[in-house]
C-alpha cells in the first residue's frame, strides 16, 4: 500500500503508481496542468514514468485565465 499527498488530500493505493495513472485514477485531465512532487517541477513527458513513492507530496496546478 503507498500513500501519497495530492492538493492536501491523502490518497491511498494498492500498488505503486506512475503519475499519468494518478491522473487517470482521480479523474484529472492532464491539459493545462503543472505538476510537482516535493517542489519540484515534472516535465510532461516525464509523467509516464515518474513512480510515485510513500510519502510524495503532489501539487497539480491548473492553468486559469484572468483578466
Amino acid at each position: 500500500m503507498i500513500t501519497v499527498n495530492v492538493n492536501n488530500q491523502i490518497h491511498s493505493f494498492k500498488e505503486p503508481v506512475k503519475l499519468h495513472e494518478l491522473l487517470e485514477q482521480l479523474r484529472i485531465k492532464p491539459s493545462g496542468i503543472a505538476i510537482a512532487i516535493n517542489n519540484e517541477i515534472i516535465s510532461k513527458p516525464k509523467w509516464e514514468h515518474t513512480l510515485l513513492e510513500e510519502g510524495n507530496n503532489v501539487l497539480v496546478i491548473r492553468a486559469t485565465q484572468g483578466g
